[in-house]
């Protein structure tokens, strides 16, 4: 009787860390992760979804918490400003209730495309959208220091790995500075 729930025991223990040490080593290529990128995407978002947001009701409230440096707000929104040439360009903003979804507005608070996130852990998504509710990117976040960027055809438009975005054949890397929040 031992025996037998000895190796129970054994098969459940090993099997469940099998498991774990599968998924802590997967690793992805600009193809296996185009395949779980693409995996049961909706090419198109119906307008009723986002009707609410193709405008920014805070937008001089928002240009204002932007400007003090104030990017989370009491009021149950967190913004994130983009600067072009150290001139604010856009803006995002993910509301608390509910944080896997963050729209894009230009200065005057006008919708400009919307994120969608999927999953809560890594490898997760983020399917990027168009003010119309079309598909355009999809982001595949291997982890919090990679991913892969994809058009909504499938084409791979950048890998990075930390601040660095790979060249197609990952053997010249491009440094690329970007310019998030102040």
């Amino acid at each position: 009787m031992f025996k037998i729930f000895l190796v129970l025991f054994l098969a459940m223990f090993l099997t469940s860390h099998a498991q774990e040490v599968i998924q802590i080593g997967t690793t992805y290529n600009e193809a296996s992760a185009r395949i779980e990128a693409f995996t049961d995407v909706e090419q198109k978002i119906e307008k009723e979804f986002y009707k609410k947001y193709l405008k920014d009701p805070n937008r001089k409230e928002n240009l204002g918490f932007i400007e003090q440096g104030i990017m989370q707000t009491n009021l149950g929104r967190v913004l994130c400003p983009f600067y072009l040439k150290n001139t604010l360009a856009s803006y995002s903003i993910t509301y608390f209730e509910t944080p896997q979804y963050a729209f894009y507005y230009n200065i005057l608070g006008s919708l400009i495309k919307f994120d969608i996130i999927k999953g809560s852990d890594y490898p997760r998504k983020v399917l990027g959208y168009s003010r119309y509710g079309n598909l355009i990117s999809i982001s595949f976040e291997v982890d919090k220091n990679e991913q892969f960027v994809y058009d909504e055809n499938g084409k791979l438009i950048a890998h990075w790995i930390d601040d660095i975005a790979l060249s197609k054949d990952n053997k010249n890397p491009k440094i690329l500075k970007l310019r998030r929040g102040k």
